[in-house]
């Protein structure tokens, strides 16, 4: 028996995009017609930035490190582009490799203890790419519940049996391998370095010694956590003291503290050598601009060289953390990290709360349902080396005070 479908032939009455508008119509009604999402800022995102022609406090960007709008940064992207033009124009297996994009796999792969790095010119698509073909049929995948979409993303591309376990749970990982890891060839174990939506670390020696234990891979995402934890942002390795080869692949981002874009795989040679050859988001991609390289490798030195633009960094987290608490908010699992969200709860009070401290020259967006749970929704403030005692002091007093006048009870 053949079932009957409705066939959609405008996108306007897909299901999915009516569920879009109803949402859209909420949040736009909650914040009084003001979109917290896409706003402008016509300038580096520092401590500050400029938004509708004003200068307001940024409490909303990942330059954890204060590299984007850094003046060596910035000149270091326009020799590269006198020296090489503003693109690689190809692929860089076929024609677009650079002796600047060389240069920064090695410099990348000495500061993270590894034997070769691969870079690539999306985060998401370092993750998506390399976890959907690292593993095959007959290998298993297994990841952190609460890892990036892009690890997710990969995990459905991959012919391997996937695995969630519950958040930084170590133990719980223990279990599923103690019955599972002999029916599979490869195992992948996949962790984030810092969680970017409660700015919790993880508990990568327990990882360690699991995938030890099993004869497993261990890939740690290091988005958040490169250029934030350790003496000198060197990440979880620095952090935690890890030997060179605890961790496989230690993957990160250019976008975020190296101030650029793209992403890194940091690990063996015999991995990094075969995925530069067989890695479809690599091979069959365009290589990334010698701007960005160069903004990168430039910001890597930078970090190695002046250990105090981290420990400025570690301050205000630490200051961040001591005021919030004084005022008795909710900093969900954050701490020891930029990322330091604050618990709101209903998604419509983090929308109002966005939007009238934007007007009060505070950014700061909202975290809302799918990126966290149903009524879990966060303001999530992101803390970088720039931002001073006062700023700081300044946002958390505008928050506590615009919630009393919206009425919205902040939990403890």
């Amino acid at each position: 028996m053949t079932t009957s479908v409705t066939k959609i032939t405008r996108f306007e009455d897909a299901p999915e995009y009516k569920a879009f508008l109803e949402r859209h119509e909420e949040m736009m009604a909650a914040t009084g017609n003001h979109d917290p999402y896409f706003v402008v800022h016509d300038s580096p995102l520092t401590d500050t930035s400029i938004m509708d022609g004003r200068r307001v406090l940024n409490f909303g960007s990942y330059n954890y490190v204060g590299m984007s709008g850094r003046r060596e940064v910035s000149e270091a992207a326009k020799e590269a582009i006198d020296l090489y033009g503003t693109s690689a124009s190809g692929s860089r297996l076929l024609a677009g490799e650079k002796t600047l994009s060389l240069t920064l796999e090695k410099e990348l792969a000495a500061w993270k203890h590894t034997e070769a790095c691969l870079v690539l010119v999306s985060g998401f698509g370092t993750n998506q790419t390399f976890v959907g073909n690292f593993c095959g049929e007959g290998d298993l995948i297994v990841y952190d519940a609460l890892a990036h979409s892009s690890i997710w993303q990969g995990c459905q591309m991959s012919r391997a049996t996937c695995r969630p376990f519950p958040h930084n749970d170590a133990a719980a990982l223990d279990r599923i391998l103690s019955t599972r890891r002999d029916k599979f060839a490869k195992v992948l174990i996949v962790i984030e370095g810092a969680y970017s939506m409660d700015g919790d670390i993880a508990d990568v020696p327990a990882f360690v010694e699991i995938k030890k234990k099993y004869g497993c891979f261990l890939m740690v995402d290091e988005a958040h956590s490169t250029c934030v934890l350790g003496e000198t942002g060197g990440g979880v390795d620095e952090y935690f003291h890890l030997a060179p080869d605890d961790i496989d692949i230690k993957m990160g981002t250019l976008s975020k503290g190296l101030g650029a874009c793209g992403g890194y795989l940091c690990g063996p040679k015999s991995i990094i050598d075969y995925m530069r050859y067989f890695l479809p988001g690599f091979a069959f991609s365009v290589g990334i601009s010698p701007a960005l390289a160069a903004a990168a490798l430039t910001s890597c030195r930078l970090l190695q060289k002046d250990p105090d633009i981290v420990r400025r960094l570690h301050h205000n987290i630490e200051f961040f953390t001591s005021e919030a608490r004084k005022r008795n908010l909710n900093i969900c699992l954050a701490g020891k990290t930029a990322i330091i969200p604050v618990f709101i709860g209903a998604d419509n009070d983090a929308y109002a709360l966005s939007s009238a401290l934007v007007e009060k020259g505070v950014f700061v967006p909202p975290a809302v349902f799918p990126a966290v749970p149903r009524g879990e929704a966060r303001l999530r403030f992101c803390v970088i080396s720039e931002h001073t005692d006062e700023e700081i002091i300044t946002a958390l007093d505008t928050l506590v005070a615009t919630a009393a006048e919206l009425g919205i009870t902040l939990p403890s």
